[in-house]
Formats: C-alpha cells, structure tokens, sequence
C-alpha cells in the first residue's frame, strides 16, 4: 500500500521529535501492510516552513537509519503545503515541492476559510502542469457546510484526499457522517492516515478500506489504492464526470487508473 500523506520525518513539524519515534512510525507503518510512504511535513502554514532541501535531507536520513534495521519501507519526499496567496510565486521560486517528484501537488486549507485566492491558485498550479490534491476538505468549516463549494473546486481539474481517522471517527460524529455521504456519491480520489505518531494519530489506512468495502464494496478500495499507486509512480488520473442529479450535490466518480 501506498501511504501519501505522513508526518514521519522527525523534528520538522508536529510530528516526531526524535529519530526515534520516526523508526517506530515506520516499523508500524510495515507491520500494517505499508510499503511506500510520501513523507509531507507542513509547509508554510505559518508555524512550519520545509523547504525541498530540508525535505530530502530528512528522507534520506530516515532511509540510512530504515536500511540499518532492516526495515523495508521506502520514502520519497513531498509536502503539505498551506494555500497562502503567494503559493504560485513560491512555486516558481523553487520553494514547493510535489509528491514523490509527480505531477501532483498537496495543499492544505485553513481549518476556518478559504483563501478568496484559491480558484486562481488552481487554475495556475494547472497551467503549471500540477495537478492539485486538496489534504483532509472534511476538516474545513466552509466546506463543511457547503460541499457543493468542493465540487466547484474538482470541476477545476482538482482532486480530493480523506483521512482514514475521519472514517473511523477521530475528528468527531459530524465529520464522519460528511465522509460516508461524501464517499456514498463517489466523490473523492485517496484516503490516507495523515499519520503523525504511533498511538493517537496512528495508521489506520487498512481499517479504513476495511470500513469503506464493507459498505460500499471491493471496486471502490481497488480505485483508491490505485490512484494512490499513480501517484507514487507519476502517471495520469483521468477523471470521469456523472451526469447531473436533481436534488442532490455534484460529486465526482472514483477515478479510473491509467
């Protein structure tokens, strides 16, 4: 399995402080059926600033620490990058980074707001040939509130990413309903742990698929897993757009793995 989006990277953000605690992340991370991991440290959220070269000097460390001990899990880098209005200028100013070195770029809204920014910041990541993940939209009040603001952002060529513990019911009962109804009218592209310890903030990617094929079958944990694989190895996700329902929220189908 792939899992695109973990603070395991010790002593960058609100992950691990210690080396330490990123071993014993990853050790859990293998024993849960995880091979490969994008390590995405907050960036530019106003607390956490971790620029490309401080990324790859981290994965490489953990890398040399996980091959002492034999551990078989491979890390390459990205990051969790807070919209802000200078995103495109930082961008271009070498500050950003995708996923794993794709084509894929992960950006994470404020908990309160959206950036009034943020439709331009899409259409020029996309002109750039990024294409943009938006982290955890569940989290964010606005959204929320008006998940038809979310399908105006996919109709942009944008993809979606849930946390597994949203599912599982971390971050409350009015969350977790919003995913499954989310997750119901097929509209979003990966799950992932957004993992950040080993206890409370764990991986539970496995017990979320688990849940979701339980309820809505195989087909959809095939898609996720898929484009989480696409990802990791740069190729196209080709979205396919339903028709229109009277009465209910626009969503966009699972993606089809190319």
């Amino acid at each position: 399995m792939v899992e695109m989006h973990c603070h395991i990277l010790s002593g960058l953000d609100d992950g691990p402080v210690r080396m330490e605690q990123s071993v014993a992340m990853a050790e859990k991370a293998a024993a849960s059926g995880i091979t490969s991991i994008i390590a995405t440290p907050h960036h530019l959220n106003g607390q956490y600033n971790n620029e490309p070269m401080v990324v790859n000097q981290a994965v490489n460390l953990l890398h040399a620490e996980l091959r002492k001990r034999n551990i078989r899990l491979e890390i390459r880098p990205g990051q969790e990058i807070r919209v802000h209005d200078n995103l495109i200028g930082d961008l271009y100013a070498g500050k950003c980074c995708t996923l794993a070195g794709s084509r894929y770029m992960l950006l994470e809204l404020p908990f309160g707001h959206i950036p009034s920014q943020f439709p331009r910041i899409l259409h020029e990541l996309r002109i750039a040939g990024i294409t943009p993940i938006i982290a955890h939209p569940e989290r964010n009040r606005v959204i929320l509130k008006k998940p038809r603001l979310l399908a105006d952002y996919l109709s942009q060529g944008g993809l979606c990413q849930l946390t597994a513990q949203s599912f599982t019911g971390l971050f409350g009962r009015k969350v977790r309903q919003w995913c499954f109804h989310f997750c119901k009218e097929n509209g979003f592209h990966f799950i992932s742990s957004d993992a950040h310890d080993t206890k409370d903030r764990t991986f539970t990617l496995t017990a979320a698929y688990h849940m979701l094929e339980h309820r809505f079958g195989r087909n959809l944990v095939h898609n996720l897993q898929n484009n989480a694989w696409s990802v990791w190895n740069n190729q196209i996700i080709k979205l396919e757009v339903p028709p229109i329902k009277k009465r209910s929220v626009l969503f966009w189908k699972p993606v089809k793995h190319v």
